[in-house]
């Protein structure tokens, strides 16, 4: 059977057509969060690509349709990645900045190689796809979406991407547009087999992925904070937590309070000793940094050996006792174990007062200190740790 070019276009727009009327139907009946507006933003950008692209073939000297076409392909991968630095809460503005950079790069480069007709602007258009494929599968693999195991999905298909868009230039600068091999496997009938296959996939996984990002969709700007079954919050929603009490804290006239514990050793521990006393340790540490922690404070996970305490204090408070107090009563807790080892403790303090607003940031910051005194011996409370 054969295909032309005109006829796989078509029917790869109907597809994006379907797919994308979908997707933005159930973001408008959703009031959908900004990840999903992105997303909702790719699939529009490729149904525009695919129309520009139709112009194209049906209409003899329409050229404007390969330039807009070029970028709009490009911008469909580019919003897909964007989407999931919005679901991990990160900044916008700098990837914003490097997609729009990159548009205007590949719209350019079409305009000037205009006489190249079909494939005017080629080169920039299969790199730019497949810079953005590899953003977006790393951004996928990180953060809160990188914990969600539908987000694979959504990694395959950028890697697939990104694999044949990167092999695609490679063919297409040795060997040539009109080669035998670029024909057959990079040429438009495969595109437009690829691009249906990869639309599909992308719409099921990025509905999955939206439906997981808030627990309610009649408000686009709530978060869904992650806890664990003991009541310790994820990192990212304990980050999350902070700045918001830090700007409430600020205005009661008090200081925000982090608190970095950590027992970094318990991966020798685990060689020496066996994994099983490694895991008691660890449970133990968790279950004493719960126990004393102060009544009303937050305790969130920092990474595997490490957890943090936050709560709000008076701007002249002294710090240090509570610190000491916690410390040895952790310390006394893990002594009581009768293990081989007794796992050196360190604690670290971060004050918003001191260290600025951010949750996150007090949290690294409050961790740092803790992992140098875990490695040093040296307490923020005065005293050190033999």
């Amino acid at each position: 059977m054969v295909f032309d070019a005109l006829s796989l276009q078509t029917a790869s727009a109907l597809v994006i057509l379907v797919s994308a009327v979908m997707y933005l139907l159930d973001t408008l009946m959703l009031r959908d969060a900004l990840p999903g507006r992105l997303w909702a933003a790719a699939f529009l950008s490729g149904l525009f690509s695919a129309v520009c692209y139709l112009v194209w073939l049906a209409v003899p000297g329409s050229f404007i349709g390969i330039v807009l076409g070029n970028g709009a392909f490009v911008a469909a991968t580019a919003f897909i990645w964007l989407g999931s630095v919005a679901f991990n809460g990160r900044r916008l503005r700098v990837p914003v900045i490097v997609t729009a950079v990159a548009l205007l790069a590949v719209m350019i480069a079409a305009l000037i190689e205009g006489a190249r007709g079909d494939w005017a602007g080629a080169v920039p258009l299969f790199v730019g796809n497949a810079l953005f494929a590899v953003l977006g599968a790393i951004e996928t693999r990180r953060g809160a979406i990188g914990r969600r195991w539908s987000a694979a999905g959504l990694t395959v298909v950028l890697i697939i991407e990104a694999v044949w868009f990167t092999l695609r230039v490679i063919v297409f600068l040795t060997e040539g547009p009109d080669s035998e091999v670029f024909r057959t496997y990079f040429g438009t009938v495969m595109s437009a087999f690829l691009t249906m296959t990869l639309v599909v996939a992308a719409v099921v996984v990025t509905a999955v992925l939206r439906s997981s990002e808030s627990t309610l969709r009649g408000n686009p700007e709530t978060r869904h904070l992650i806890v664990d079954r003991n009541g310790v919050l994820l990192r990212e929603s304990f980050g999350t937590v902070l700045t918001i009490l830090v700007s409430r804290a600020r205005a009661a006239g008090e200081d925000l309070c982090v608190i970095g514990i950590r027992v970094d050793d318990l991966r020798r521990v685990a060689t020496a000793f066996g994994p099983e006393e490694a895991e008691e340790m660890a449970q133990a540490f968790r279950s004493s940094v719960r126990r004393h922690a102060p009544t009303m404070a937050l305790v969130g996970e920092t990474d595997a050996t490490g957890l943090s305490v936050a709560f709000s204090t008076a701007l002249a408070t002294d710090h240090r006792r509570l610190v000491r107090i916690m410390h040895e009563r952790i310390v006394t807790d893990l002594s009581a174990l009768g293990t081989s080892v007794v796992p050196v403790v360190g604690v670290g303090v971060a004050l918003a007062s001191v260290d600025g607003s951010d949750g996150p940031t007090l949290v690294d910051r409050a961790d740092a200190k803790a992992s140098l005194a875990a490695t040093t011996g040296d307490q923020p409370f005065g005293l050190t740790t033999e």
